[in-house]
């Protein structure tokens, strides 16, 4: 009779758990809410962008360090840092649901769009991945690097 009462339990627990369910694969990642995150393709080869690599044997972390940007804001002491750490999540996305997402072009966006994304987590694609051969194709898998996103200056 227990036995009964533990397996009941075990399958209303898992009834009352709604996963969602994808055709993109997932690494470590969990749904940030019912909508879809704000993805960006960036342009890693962008003038005056660097590349730190900040990864170690197991884990890939990284930042790109930008500053410099075009006017209005040539500001030399205005700068933009994507990092994606230790901690941060992978996805790959096939081109179907990315199709669905909310994306931006890092070629679009002034200083003043990434301040206003400032301390948050977005999810970037890198552009010369984005345009590649067959990245029409509904089934293109790319992959989605979680990143922060922090701007400043010197004043």
């Amino acid at each position: 009779m227990k036995l009964y009462f533990l397996f009941l339990l075990i399958f209303i627990y898992s009834s009352c758990q709604p996963e969602k369910y994808s055709n993109s694969k997932k690494e470590k990642v969990e749904f940030l809410s019912e909508e879809s995150p704000l993805l960006i393709i960036f342009n890693r080869v962008e003038k005056n962008t660097e590349y730190i690599d900040r990864s170690t044997a197991s884990k890939e972390s990284f930042q790109y360090w930008r500053k410099n940007f075009d006017p209005p804001f040539d500001d030399p002491n205005l700068h933009i840092s994507v990092f994606h750490g230790l901690d941060n999540y992978k996805l790959q996305i096939i081109r179907r649901d990315l199709d669905q997402m909310n994306v931006w072009f890092d070629s679009e966006m002034g200083y003043m769009d990434w301040f206003r994304l400032n301390f948050k987590q977005y999810y970037i694609i890198y552009q010369d991945e984005y345009l590649v051969k067959g990245s029409l194709d509904p089934d293109h898998l790319f992959t989605a690097y979680e990143v922060k996103i922090h701007t400043g200056g010197v004043e």
